[in-house]
């Protein structure tokens, strides 16, 4: 698939205390899942910014199908997928792994209703506390 990955940032000294291969593990994941059900040449935006309550704030969005958003609790449960047995092979682990992970540096992920128009797919926004 042709994919067309755009990184924006606001804020050049945010700072939060994490292992980087444990985020990047979070972030790949939400764009692998995007990327399984986007069609060819679409575009997956990544706003990353600080938010009012001194936390980094990075939004993942996507111009896919979306997801329900009543199941927005319910994707986040171990080997939860909404996917049919005809796709891609996929455990149903990786929004549970990525939960945990973000919970063990005090942070929060939560499946969240666009507020971009060119991206009315999926949105994820994940929360990290700013390092003193």
């Amino acid at each position: 698939k042709n994919i067309n990955l755009i990184i924006k940032t606001y804020n050049d000294d945010l700072k939060v205390l994490l292992n980087q291969d444990k985020l990047l593990q979070v972030i790949l994941n939400l764009i692998e899942n995007s990327i399984s059900m986007a069609k060819n040449n679409t575009k997956i935006l990544i706003k990353v910014k600080k938010d009012n309550l001194q936390n980094a704030e990075i939004k993942i969005y996507d111009q896919g199908r979306g997801i329900d958003f009543n199941d927005k609790d319910k994707i986040f449960k171990r080997f939860y997928t909404d996917r049919d047995i005809y796709r891609e092979n996929h455990s149903g682990l990786g929004l549970s792994i990525s939960r945990e992970i973000i919970k063990s540096f005090n942070g929060s992920i939560k499946l969240a209703k666009s507020d971009n128009l060119d991206f009315s797919g999926a949105c994820f926004i994940i929360k990290l506390p700013l390092r003193k």
